[in-house]
């Protein structure tokens, strides 16, 4: 299948047929990256501009034509403004001309009109389209993507396909010819624009946002070969470097290409083992299908600002921050939940669907050894009466960011014209946790107004009667989740549909000495499992766990059955992002490659009597904390701690990471944070480490 077979005989059908999309010529898109016949039906046409648009007209004297050129510059002003295709939908659904509001864009699940709005959105694709830009009447720049997207007459992004029958890749030549096409669209406009000393910084900047809109704009870039699919968002990050390398008069691409590979993944599959053509659909149905558009628009795409306490109250600063946008897996991640849920939606009311569908699974398995594993599973009750789900993240995937994506989704689910869950809560058991989510929801524009938090039994269940759908649960208040979900709650909730997503499903526990792990599902689950709850619930709640290290019994428990083998695992996270994997993608360093041994003496008094111990048994084994808590052997640690911090460490994370010493108890961490900060400011007062004079060193420890 060569480049075109696969643009004319399937992809194309298939956005026309499977997607719902209409094929629009090349010559009807404009240099401004516009539809003009797709917007001019959109505003003129649709439900809820109808009316708007004959009253706007008579202003205009009739005259659409220029009624549409003010509305196109009002649209290329906004875009200019705004970081993507996706923030500025989402920031203009609606827009102003002169004083009267026309519609761009319908969401879905209307609470009044359901989706028949959604449905008068006009998605449109258009083959080798010819994006020229044109600098004072001469044409500077010219390039031919493959597939471009665009919605009610307004750009999307685009697509490079290649051809595995002519040795061509996406993970190669794709991803090669993207980064080219961008580097020579900068190469140009550094010729034209940014060399000539007649304009000022902002003119620069104007001709900038026009002339590399397809690339900057773009919600997402894509390049196919079939097989694989990849996916960039952020390719704008690297106009600086390229435009630094042009002024120096070098122009090659090697090492920035390698750059850019480390953030243009390939885009996940649920079904790896299906033929090519079904992979290809799955995915584009997944970038491309008209509700995923919908959730590029309202919901993964955010600006992170950094966030302040003015008067005890949360905000977020007025700068220009950046675009927090989902990787690959993220997204994956994020809508194999939001999917998993339909079909728990779709047998409710079947209580031992997914008991039948296990036996199923283990179909070819000995009798004894199905019998004990279903055995077991019916033990844990699992998906009986409240359904789960446990996903492993490891640090680096950005989790925070996905329980912000999914909450919001669950917040807005509708079924049959009502909301599918009562509440979402979001369950944190650290200050640091707590105060993240908070952060969370301001950049993605959620008002303190529209979330509460529970900290306690009496201020849960004003939640449970609030109209508030948004609940942050701070476990750290409550003694144990058995103290929030007593009796009296169990049977509010049993009429109720919830979600419980937990950010971190191990909380400390601390006894008289030591610290024991307690999980947080095990706690929200057990609950639920009686047969009080189990007759008197009509819905079946939610509870979706995350975590970075998820143990045997919490597998067994809440795990996925991964198919039987001997010596392999049984059970397997819903999703999974594994340590291993954000290693190799670059996320995090791995401790095992730079572990740096240190040897440090202790020096032991003989005995007067050197057979002192031999003859009876009078001796014991030094206990732990008389080696770990000793002051001499933390102070000769710190003080090459605090040298390696200034001479590598700080280099190498450069300024945007964190170096953590693991130390065995609370009181040992005090001390070594004295210590290390000591020894820390002596050597920043030499000229060459005073840069990292005000790096903090903090200490960590849980508190019950």
């Amino acid at each position: 299948m060569n480049e075109l077979h696969l643009q004319d005989k399937f992809l194309i059908p298939f956005f026309r047929e499977g997607l719902g999309y209409k094929e629009v010529k090349a010559n009807t898109v404009t240099q401004s990256l516009i539809i003009e016949e797709d917007l001019q039906a959109f505003i003129s046409g649709t439900e809820l501009n109808k009316k708007p648009y004959e009253t706007l007209l008579k202003k205009y004297r009739g005259d659409e034509k220029l009624l549409l050129q003010e509305l196109i510059e009002l649209i290329q002003e906004r875009i200019a403004s705004s970081r993507n295709m996706a923030l500025f939908i989402n920031a203009n659904k609606s827009i102003s001309l002169q004083g009267i509001k026309l519609h761009l864009f319908y969401t879905g699940d209307s609470v009044i009109h359901d989706n028949a709005l959604f449905d008068e959105n006009i998605f449109s694709v258009v083959q080798e389209l010819p994006y020229k830009y044109s600098y004072q009447g001469k044409q500077v720049f010219s390039f031919r993507p493959d597939i471009v997207l665009f919605v009610n007459g307004i750009y999307l992004g685009y697509s490079e396909l290649k051809n595995n029958y002519t040795n061509q890749n996406a993970t190669k030549n794709g991803r090669g010819k993207v980064i080219k096409d961008y580097f020579e669209a900068i190469k140009v406009y550094h010729q034209h624009i940014d060399s000539n000393t007649m304009l000022s910084d902002y003119e620069k900047q104007v001709e900038r946002k026009d002339f590399l809109k397809v690339f900057e704009k773009a919600i997402h870039i894509t390049t196919t070969d079939v097989g694989e699919t990849f996916v960039i968002r952020t390719i704008a990050d690297y106009f600086d470097e390229i435009l630094a390398t042009c002024r120096e008069g070098k122009y090659d691409r090697e090492e920035l290409e390698k750059k850019a590979h480390s953030v243009f993944k390939p885009y996940p599959l649920l079904r790896p083992d299906v033929e090519k053509k079904d992979k290809l659909k799955e995915l584009f149905t997944a970038l491309y299908g008209k509700f995923f558009i919908e959730k590029e628009i309202l919901y993964y795409n955010f600006i992170e600002r950094d966030v302040y306490v003015n008067k005890g109250v949360k905000e977020v600063k007025n700068e220009t921050g950046h675009l927090i946008s989902p990787r690959p897996k993220q997204k994956f991640g994020t809508d194999k939940i939001m999917a998993k849920i339909d079909e728990f939606l779709a047998h409710e009311q079947e209580p031992d669907y997914f008991e039948k569908l296990l036996e199923k699974q283990l179909a070819g398995v000995g009798e004894a050894k199905k019998k004990e594993l279903l055995e077991k599973r019916k033990a844990y009750s699992n998906n009986k009466n409240v359904y789960s789900l446990l996903v492993q993240y490891a640090a680096g995937f950005g989790k925070s960011n996905i329980i912000g994506w999914a909450a919001l989704q669950l917040k807005d689910l509708r079924r049959e014209g009502e909301y599918v869950y009562d509440k979402i809560m979001i369950v944190v058991d650290r200050l640091q946790l707590r105060s993240q989510i908070d952060s969370l929801m301001l950049n993605m524009n959620i008002d303190n107004r529209m979330y509460v938090e529970a900290s306690n039994k009496k201020t849960f269940q004003q939640t449970l009667a609030s109209d508030t759908r948004l609940v942050i649960v701070n476990l750290q208040k409550f003694g144990s989740v058995r103290e929030m979900l007593d009796a009296d709650v169990l049977q509010k909730l049993a009429m109720l549909r919830i979600v419980f997503l937990i950010d971190e499903i191990h909380r400390s526990n601390s006894g008289d000495q030591h610290e024991e792990m307690v999980s947080i599902f095990d706690e929200l689950q057990s609950p639920f499992d009686n047969a009080a709850y189990a007759e008197a619930s009509t819905k079946k709640n939610l509870i979706i766990g995350f975590t970075a290290t998820p143990d045997d019994h919490t597998l067994a428990r809440f795990g996925e059955f991964s198919g039987y083998a001997e010596s392999e695992k049984l059970w397997r996270p819903f999703d999974s992002y594994t340590m291993k994997e954000a290693i190799e993608d670059g996320f995090i360093l791995n401790p095992l490659k730079n572990i740096v041994p240190v040897a440090s003496k202790m020096l032991f008094d003989l005995p007067g009597n050197l057979l002192e111990g031999f003859t009876e048994k009078e001796y014991k084994d030094a206990q732990k904390k008389q080696v770990y808590e000793n002051r001499e052997r933390i102070d000769a640690i710190a003080k090459y701690v605090a040298d390696l911090l200034v001479k590598d460490v700080y280099r190498q994370i450069r300024g945007t990471g964190k170096a953590m010493l693991a130390v065995h108890s609370i009181k040992a961490a005090i001390v070594y944070q004295q210590a290390v900060t000591k020894y820390f400011k002596e050597l920043v007062q030499q000229p060459k480490y005073a840069k990292y004079a005000d790096a903090p060193i903090h200490v960590v420890y849980s508190a019950n």
